[in-house]
């Protein structure tokens, strides 16, 4: 795990979902938590705190069924059969199979460039190449306010999951991030104003899997486990723990690195991998 402040916004980064469990156990804090956030640990110790869950109700639930890969499964199979069978989408896949063909010129070959074999230069025998097929970084926003119902957070996920099949089915490799992006959350506004936490759940060279992908369904992973994740950390905390961070915002700072963040607000999974494959052709030019 690393934590660092990079010009006005603290990063709380797990390598894996094993390290960001471990870590944010609240019954097991650091020793360098901030004393004075003791108080919002304890609230996360309350059991009966049936807010926290969502479907799940109860935190003895919540733990049972956090790895648990039937929910998400049942919870987003029709939204991705549904995105599959997109006529849209299948337009868009026919675009990401032909990717542009960059051209090198060697010494010899057997494609002639007729202008620059008489121009006297060496190398007129042109070579195709593919260009190289790019990694797509995404952000699993699950960041929202106290009023947000577990249906809002499940839009979520329905938008994530198919996008991501979709990128993959189209032979683009997915880093995928359950991440929360908020603002306000630490009581530091002279050394920065914005936090937000990583966990990554999918490197590029891992093919998509349920059990994995399976606390991103749960409203318990973020209630619990990301608010600990703040809660621990050597900053004071404000009582409220923040409020998201506005999606203007994450634009202007080039979200975070990311190219794509899929959060409360966002669009579609055909219109976010339009928005994807739009960001790839142009790095392709």
């Amino acid at each position: 795990m690393k934590r660092f402040v990079k010009d006005d916004t603290y990063h709380i980064v797990y390598e894996n979902l094993h390290e960001f469990f471990t870590l944010t156990d609240p019954t097991n804090p650091p020793a360098d938590m901030y004393s004075d956030n003791d108080d919002e640990r304890r609230q996360l110790l309350d059991s009966s705190d049936g807010w926290r869950y969502g479907d799940e109700k109860t935190k003895k639930k919540y733990y049972e069924v956090r790895f648990d890969p039937s929910k998400g499964k049942t919870m987003c199979a029709e939204a991705v059969k549904k995105t599959m069978a997109d006529g849209s989408y299948k337009k868009l896949i026919r675009q990401a199979l032909t990717y542009r063909k960059r051209i090198k010129f060697e010494d010899h070959g057997f494609r002639l460039n007729v202008s620059k074999a008489i121009s006297g230069e060496d190398r007129y025998f042109g070579v195709y190449k593919n260009s190289r097929k790019p990694v797509v970084k995404i952000a699993i926003n699950i960041c929202g306010s106290a009023s947000v119902n577990q249906e809002a957070f499940r839009k979520v996920a329905q938008t994530a999951i198919p996008t991501i099949y979709a990128l993959e089915t189209a032979g683009i490799s997915t880093e995928v991030y359950y991440t929360a992006f908020v603002n306000g959350c630490h009581d530091c506004d002279d050394e920065f104003q914005y936090t937000i936490t990583h966990v990554k759940i999918k490197s590029a060279q891992e093919r998509f899997n349920w059990t994995t992908f399976a606390p991103v369904f749960c409203l318990g992973s973020y209630r619990e486990s990301m608010f600990m994740s703040w809660i621990s950390s050597k900053y004071e905390v404000n009582g409220g723990l923040g409020r998201p961070m506005d999606e203007s915002t994450i634009k202007n700072k080039n979200n975070y690195g990311y190219t794509a963040v899929i959060g409360l607000n966002g669009v579609g999974p055909i219109d976010t991998v339009n928005q994807i494959f739009e960001k790839i052709g142009k790095k392709e030019c």
